[in-house]
């Protein structure tokens, strides 16, 4: 075998190769990320500045709710004494946060309730507060409040939250027979106190601060006021609430972790000794896929060799034997017709065990150029008639179209020819066939058909692959590779033709359709 074939990939060993160290790879990092052990240690850290902190923001809470219940009360005295004045009574509220409806209630008097709103309608529409079972006119959404809660004392003055599930956030200021109710928007007044919160804090969590943290301020809903220290996503370790009547804040905190990483050992081990297991039999798989591919490459090439050298002496038979067959007398003729028959079979076997190698090597070329393509078929006709008309076969040749020249492979043409004749001659003796070509303006057509026992449909399929034989249709003394078919039909393929078996009433037919150029 040469150097060049030696050096010649095989694609198949290589990606088998891959594929199996791929493998060992993935089992390799696959194993050690199970054997992977996190190991987290907790520290606890001193927490006394988040403690007064809470403290401290707990009593800043009281201090607002007690500084807002104060303005809602003198709001309320205010407006208990303005009930005519709208205009002024709309002023004085909105000089208080949160207030949205302001209603004017009276004890056992004829005067009708009064409802007013400040700023934007609420939506959806709040409910008007009420000490009265029934109301005339157009019916509207209502709270019923107790009236004796309200009217506890109606000869001084009182006030107080009306706070309950289901009802909104009221405070009310009774003076006398007259109670001024306050409907407050909760989440108005909590934004109002994150934004004290945020000026407060910016001194107050200065403590706090110098720690390092992790360590946060946050509202109800999450949001952080302020911050130290990046925030983890875990749970906190400590949490310090500080409740008020408009919404929870809440100082969490931190402890300090740290992470240790370590392996199980036994499962480390495991993986790795299975990792470098794949990857020992993909090697060993692969240099046996080698030394496969390789000693196929060498039984292709040695057979391309032999058939090279057994071509040169068959040439020199065939040209010894036109040289013999002129100096015999008539009787001996027929003996060296008969050595020029077999000699041109061993011919053709030879030229397709060639044709065949290179197609394996990938090597197989063709080599068009100008030629008449019914000259060729017939002078392949001429070579078959002899041995055709020794097996009792009758054949017709004829040809439809002007005998023009084309450019293509005329040796590819010859071998396919020569190939479907062949198969007339092993498997339709003593019946009738017919070669007919026809030339049109853009294709050439070869039919090869015989009157013989034709071919089964459930066989019909197969008999283009390599070595493939109908076996039981071999006549006796005939031999074959089983590769006539499987060439001529890649090589009308590689002229850019097609060759088929087309349904015929009686025996095989074959036909070959090759398109031409147009300026063929």
């Amino acid at each position: 075998m040469s150097d060049a074939d030696k050096r010649q990939p095989i694609p198949g060993a290589s990606l088998m190769l891959g594929m199996m160290l791929v493998l060992a790879f993935c089992i390799a990092v696959g194993g050690i990320s199970v054997a992977r052990r996190e190991t987290e240690s907790r520290r606890e850290r001193d927490r006394q500045a988040q403690h007064a902190l809470d403290s401290a923001m707990q009593a800043e809470a009281r201090k607002l709710e007690a500084l807002y219940d104060a303005h809602l009360r003198n709001t309320g005295s205010l407006l208990a004494q303005s009930m005519r004045d709208s205009e002024g009574a709309r002023k004085a509220a909105q000089n208080v946060e949160g207030i949205q409806r302001v209603s004017w209630l009276f004890w056992k008097s004829a005067s009708p309730e009064t409802h007013l709103s400040i700023g934007f309608p609420a939506d959806p529409p709040l409910p008007e507060p009420t000490i009265e079972k029934e109301h005339s006119g157009l019916p509207r959404l209502r709270v019923m409040l107790d009236a004796k809660r309200i009217f506890a004392d109606t000869g001084g003055q009182s006030s107080g939250w009306i706070d309950e599930p289901g009802k909104p956030l009221m405070f009310y200021v009774q003076v006398l027979a007259t109670a001024v109710v306050l409907t407050i928007d909760r989440a108005a007044v909590e934004t109002a106190m994150n934004s004290h919160f945020r000026t407060w804090l910016e001194q107050e969590f200065s403590p706090v601060a110098q720690l390092g943290g992790p360590d946060a301020v946050q509202d109800a809903h999450g949001q952080t006021l302020c911050s130290v220290g990046k925030l983890p996503a875990m749970r906190p370790d400590m949490l310090g609430p500080v409740i008020s009547r408009f919404g929870v804040w809440q100082i969490v905190s931190w402890d300090e972790r740290e992470t240790a990483v370590s392996y199980h050992v036994p499962t480390v081990a495991g993986a790795l000794a299975l990792a470098l297991l794949v990857a020992g039999c993909g090697i060993g798989m692969s240099v046996q896929h080698r030394r496969a591919a390789l000693a196929a490459q060498q039984r292709v090439s040695f057979v391309n060799r032999v058939s090279h050298e057994l071509r040169t002496p068959m040439t020199n038979i065939l040209l010894n034997l036109d040289v013999i067959e002129e100096s015999v007398s008539v009787s001996a003729r027929s003996r060296v017709g008969l050595v020029r028959e077999e000699a041109g079979r061993l011919s053709r076997l030879i030229e397709n065990v060639l044709t065949f190698s290179r197609q394996e090597e990938g090597c197989l070329k063709l080599n068009p150029g100008p030629c008449l393509p019914a000259e060729i078929v017939s002078g392949i006709v001429r070579q078959f008639e002899p041995a055709l008309l020794r097996r009792g076969i009758r054949l017709a040749r004829t040809h439809e179209g002007p005998e023009t020249e084309s450019v293509l492979d005329a040796d590819a043409l010859a071998q396919i020819t020569a190939n479907l004749l062949s198969n007339v001659e092993k498997y339709a003796p003593g019946a009738a066939a017919a070669v007919h070509t026809r030339r049109t303006e853009n294709e050439f057509t070869l039919t090869v058909r015989d009157e013989g026992p034709g071919i089964a449909e459930s066989v019909a399929g197969r008999i283009f692959e390599p070595f493939y034989r109908v076996d039981d249709r071999v006549q006796a003394g005939v031999s074959g590779t089983g590769l006539g078919l499987s060439i001529a039909r890649d090589l009308a393929q590689r002229m850019g033709g097609a060759l088929q078996l087309i349904s015929s009433e009686r025996g095989a037919s074959f036909e070959f359709r090759l398109p031409l150029d147009k300026h063929d």
